[in-house]
């Protein structure tokens, strides 16, 4: 979410320097996700958070912590001048839960003030004509995606939502034909498609200079649909990072007005109600709030009357009160809200996480779980960094190769350069290369630690993840490395590795890898003993992780036994008036080599207190 200042601070009073102002987000859950650039901070969005997509959402957030007002723009307009006249069909009802709209007539469309423009272009936005930009300038806003098209290029003053059919195609804003199927919720007019519902409008009824009478819409849609269908199509936009979260019915209804005043303010015209799509109304949501969660979850205990504070500011709603609990009314568009720890979260995130203090542990460490592998994969990373290559971690998704018949293809891909799974590393780290060749690296060494992917059937029980490491070897001008020269790193590897007994075979034939369902020549494959352990190619190798862990290794070289003196600390809970006389004999038994036991530290509180013991001992 890109924020720029100047725009957040038409809604808050704040002195805080931008990077002052930075830090506030992160400690919200909004980190920065790139350098602050000309007084805009591009935030990373990693919550399920509707609210947090426009300007006001954000505003609100960083008004509670900071202890400011927050100031919602005025959306008063006078009375409406009757009927709009536009007839609104919904053939599509259950990817239509709310269509709002409002008709405008003798407008002028004409240039932006400077003040919308500045905002939408420091935004990232382009600006068009005042009428198009206002509809973008509240969508950003509110989070409120909105629509507008000319009405005089409408065959029949109607609005009609519906499946679309095989053959139909959009032109789309930027020109764009776009077929559409039966699962594409569409939106048309007469026998002319003027739109893909909550996702693009169409050329056809675009607003230009000549336009005088508008129809103003501002739609709440089937979240699962438009996120399928974003992706069938391969459309993103900023309508479509909004439509496809949970936005509230509600807000349709306060971005309309929102519009409505900006439009009479910017281009005049009288606007006049229009049909409002609305078929069940969405009812409050009401959940409780104990204060012994807070301290439950959090660690610390909130005086209550900040924890009504915070809810206020957040625009929760008190219902009932207690001394043990809150009855609270969700706020609209909080969509996320599901469990009383969602509300606590909002509490203990504008309290502060600051203001949970540290305390020592009262039991013993967790124990070490990472699996074998995994720190097999760092020793394997550490060593040919140390060897001079350069880790990169590349996508898994790559493009459908029709003649890969293993290949595990995406329904819901984001693009079509990206709807399939790799059946090798090699062809999703190939294209660093062309970085490092720009940067004129005479000699380039990369490698990756990650998976590939394939189907031997069509059954769930036969798609197969392997782990590998996958190596790309190239010298002087990106030539490619003889297989005795990417040897020599192997080599290097296996000696740290401490495997030993590996030997190098031709394949006679170009067969596809068992383990990676490559087919490749020139190819040499490694093994220690009959165990495979990967392929050796001119420009780099290949090696299955997991047999790697399951080769024999030995110890390197001569290793001398040097005692080495060495401590434990260990800490342990005794009540106010007991001795540790108990406690030291039963620390000898445990560790029989101990030489000196003695006390470091001890923290009291309340009847108890804890006590940290020094064992020193010689392994």
């Amino acid at each position: 979410m890109k924020l720029p200042l100047v725009w957040l601070k038409d809604y808050i009073d704040t002195k805080k320097t931008p990077a002052e102002i930075a830090d506030s987000f992160t400690s919200l859950g909004l980190m920065l996700d790139k350098p602050i650039e000309n007084d805009v901070l591009d935030l990373e969005h990693r919550m399920d958070r509707a609210d947090w997509l426009s300007i006001i959402g954000c505003a609100r957030d960083f008004a509670a912590f900071d202890g400011t007002k927050l100031k919602k723009p005025d959306g008063l307009v006078p009375e409406s001048n009757g009927q709009g006249g536009v007839k609104i069909k919904i053939e599509a009802p259950e990817l239509v839960k709310r269509f709002n709209t409002r008709v405008f007539r003798g407008i002028k469309v004409g240039d932006s003030p400077i003040w919308i423009k500045e905002r939408l272009e420091s935004y990232g936005l382009p600006t068009i004509n005042n009428i198009v930009d206002i509809t973008n300038f509240v969508m950003v806003e509110y989070g409120q995606p909105m629509h507008a098209q000319d009405l005089s290029k409408f065959s029949k003053q109607e609005i009609v939502f519906r499946h679309g059919k095989a053959g139909e195609k959009v032109l789309t804003l930027l020109g764009q034909e776009v077929a559409v199927d039966s699962e594409t919720l569409v939106m048309a007019e007469g026998n002319n498609l003027i739109g893909i519902g909550a996702i693009v409008g169409s050329k056809l009824t675009a607003v230009d200079n000549k336009t005088t009478d508008i129809i103003l819409d501002a739609g709440n849609y089937n979240q699962s649909n438009i996120r399928k269908t974003s992706r069938r199509l391969n459309i993103r936009n900023e309508t479509v990072a909004r439509t496809e979260k949970f936005l509230h019915p509600e807000l349709t209804q306060i971005a309309i007005e929102r519009a409505t005043k900006l439009i009479l303010e910017l281009a005049g015209g009288q606007y006049f109600e229009n049909e409002d799509y609305y078929p069940n109304k969405a009812q409050p949501k009401n959940m409780i709030l104990r204060f012994s969660r807070i301290k439950t979850i959090g660690g610390i205990d909130v005086d209550p009357m900040k924890v009504k504070d915070i809810l206020t500011k957040l625009e929760y709603k008190i219902i009932k009160e207690s001394t043990l609990e809150l009855t609270l009314e969700i706020p609209f568009f909080r969509t996320d809200i599901e469990v009383e720890d969602d509300i606590v979260s909002d509490i203990l995130r504008i309290n502060d996480y600051k203001n949970i203090p540290n305390e020592l542990m009262n039991s013993a460490s967790p124990k070490e779980i990472t699996p074998t592998l995994m720190d097999y994969e760092d020793k394997i990373r550490d060593i040919l960094v140390n060897l001079g290559m350069h880790e990169h971690i590349s996508s898994p998704m790559t493009m459908v190769n029709g003649n890969d018949k293993t290949q595990i293809i995406l329904e819901n891909a984001l693009n079509s350069e990206q709807n399939a799974l790799r059946t090798n590393v090699a062809e999703t780290l190939r294209p660093v290369l062309e970085i490092y060749k720009k940067h004129k690296y005479s000699v380039i060494r990369l490698f990756e630690v990650g998976r590939t992917y394939f189907k031997i059937g069509e059954k769930y029980e036969d798609i197969k993840e392997i782990k590998v490491v996958e190596g790309i070897v190239l010298n002087d001008n990106g030539a490619r490395q003889t297989n005795d020269e990417v040897k020599k790193i192997l080599s290097g590897l296996f000696v740290n590795l401490g495997i030993s007994n590996v030997s190098y075979k031709a394949k006679m034939e170009n067969k596809s890898s068992s383990q990676t369902n490559m087919k490749n020549t020139n190819v040499v494959t490694i093994y220690q003993d009959k165990l495979e352990l990967g392929e050796l190619r001119n420009d780099g190798f290949t090696l299955f992780t997991e047999n790697l862990v399951k080769s024999g290794t030995k110890k390197l070289r001569v290793i001398d036994y040097i005692p080495n003196k060495t401590y434990e600390d260990v800490t342990v809970e005794l009540m106010l008036n007991e001795t540790l006389g108990e406690t030291l004999e039963k620390l000898k038994v445990k560790f029989p080599k101990a030489e000196l036991i003695e006390q470091v530290d001890e923290f009291r509180k309340e009847s108890k207190r804890m006590v940290t013991l020094r064992v020193y001992k010689q392994d």
